[in-house]
């Protein structure tokens, strides 16, 4: 079953088959944590399937449906970069598009879903568009990005765009809490609206992970030593940690610039945050915001994380008022 969130893309794309005018290629494109990937292999699977349901979902009983679930379905192909950070290689589009334009062994449809896409390097995505100008019959291709503008626009204007977008907060908290997912409000907050990044945040250290970048900003706001701190953060995932300091920043200009009405993302450390307000200006949390922009934009690139945490936690210190 898809999501509760995803009902209006998943009928738009069964009309689309039920008229016969399913595109050859989809883009699905949103945030992480919305389950993007999940509806593009539902949607394989139901294309797949020899017995769909009233829905459109795989029955999950036929022959085809077994050959899925033990992921050895011919006419089903799923490509991806080797690991996180890499990319995916003109050579592995190549074997794509060749196997995509063999027979269907069914006599249905052939379905190949990209897991970011974006992560194509250029010579694979000119390889890709040669399959997408002339698509083998009875094909879908099922692209699926959180960032699609690293894409280039010959590719995503020959794709379907299908967007998935955050869902409103009481459908997203009932699902977590039917989840079993103790306070959801708090954890919704932290994944910025995306319920399964919250339930990501529930299964593993990375609430933990989170309090200990929140006691480290407060420990050097009243200047405790940074570099053993720093040290301690350099050990942490870095994309996550620089988009929760991103966000605590942003909170603190939303205090300045809203008072406490201002919607925050750390709702719960208000009051500890209502005490950095006296201690900055708007400005200094702007030109932190720059820095902290360049660094998110740099992490493609091999760095040195305990230098980068040293001079992130100086300028943090150094941008706050003293005590």
């Amino acid at each position: 079953m898809n999501y509760p969130w995803q009902q209006t893309q998943w009928q738009k794309v069964q009309l689309q088959q039920q008229a016969g005018k399913l595109p050859h290629a989809l883009l699905l494109v949103g945030a992480e944590g919305l389950g993007k990937l999940d509806f593009a292999l539902h949607l394989a699977n139901s294309l797949l399937c020899q017995n769909q349901s009233a829905d459109g979902s795989a029955c999950g009983v036929c022959s085809a449906c077994q050959l899925l679930a033990a992921k050895t379905h011919p006419d089903m192909l799923t490509l991806q970069a080797e690991d996180k950070g890499k990319v995916i290689k003109v050579d592995e589009i190549r074997q794509l598009s060749a196997r995509f334009t063999l027979t269907s062994q069914f006599g249905g449809y052939k379905v190949v879903v990209i897991v970011d896409a974006h992560d194509m390097n250029i010579n694979a995505s000119n390889s890709l568009l040669k399959t997408l100008e002339e698509p083998a019959s009875d094909s879908v291709l099922i692209l699926v990005s959180s960032s699609p503008q690293k894409l280039p626009i010959t590719v995503r204007s020959r794709c379907q765009l299908i967007n998935f977008t955050q869902p409103e907060s009481p459908q997203a908290i009932k699902w977590l809490e039917e989840q079993g997912v103790d306070q959801p409000i708090d954890l919704l907050s932290l994944a910025h609206g995306a319920p399964l990044l919250a339930m990501q945040l529930k299964d593993s250290d990375l609430l933990g992970n989170h309090q200990q970048l929140i006691q480290t900003l407060l420990s050097v706001a009243n200047n405790q030593p940074l570099l053993e701190q720093a040290e301690r953060l350099s050990k942490l995932p870095l994309a996550y940690m620089l988009n929760w300091l991103y966000d605590w920043v942003q909170d603190l200009v939303k205090l300045h610039q809203c008072g406490e009405q201002a919607g925050l993302v750390h709702q719960s450390y208000q009051s500890e945050l209502m005490k950095l307000v006296d201690r900055s200006s708007v400005q200094s949390l702007y030109e932190y915001l720059d820095q902290l922009i360049k660094q998110k934009q740099l992490q493609s690139i091999p760095l040195n994380t305990q230098l980068l945490w040293e001079d992130l936690l100086l300028s943090w210190h150094k941008q706050l008022k003293r005590a």
